[in-house]
């Protein structure tokens, strides 16, 4: 009975030194700390975030011209501007063989939708024919100033932009 106690305790006696190499080997508390290191760096990459939209905005701000609005599809436009008889909005729009431009105003606001679509065949030897085919949709809208006839609102496509032109209402 001796010879199983004796291994036996001294078993028990090396897990507990042991058991404190455990916890520092254990796989759930390293993921623990590769889990806040992580929350770290996306403290930082938030706080870099915020100060550069911070001086984007004082950018804007302080620019008497009105920033130049992107989005994914390529489009671009400046906004409103004020041309003392008239105000206009252009719009660069990407080339497209069938392009549908719909300008509608409506309770003061001004929207533009665009519709494009390009198709494209190619002849492979290889593959045969190939034939791709790729639509895009926009939409923006603009607030008009109040002096804006925006019922009056009228547009022409020129090379790669819509330039809409709305008259001011005229004062009697």
């Amino acid at each position: 009975m001796k010879k199983i106690l004796l291994p036996l305790v001294t078993s028990m006696a090396l897990f507990g030194a042991s058991n404190s190499a455990k916890v520092m080997n254990d796989p759930f508390e390293q993921m623990d700390k590769v889990f806040q290191m992580q929350m770290q760096q996306m403290d930082q990459m938030q706080k870099q975030m915020d100060s550069m939209f911070k001086v984007f905005e004082q950018n804007s701000l302080n620019n008497s011209n009105m920033p130049v609005i992107f989005n994914g599809g390529g489009m671009m436009s400046s906004g409103i501007v004020d041309k003392k008889d008239h105000y206009e909005v252009a719009l660069k729009i990407g080339k497209g063989k069938n392009t549908k431009v719909d300008v509608k105003a409506k309770n003061g606001i001004l929207t533009i939708s665009v519709e494009q679509s390009k198709e494209v065949s190619k002849t492979n030897g290889q593959y045969g024919n190939v034939k791709s085919i790729s639509r895009s949709s926009y939409v923006q809208s603009f607030t008009l100033p109040k002096d804006a006839d925006g019922a009056k609102a009228d547009y022409e496509l020129k090379d790669d932009k819509i330039i809409v032109k709305i008259p001011k209402i005229s004062k009697k």
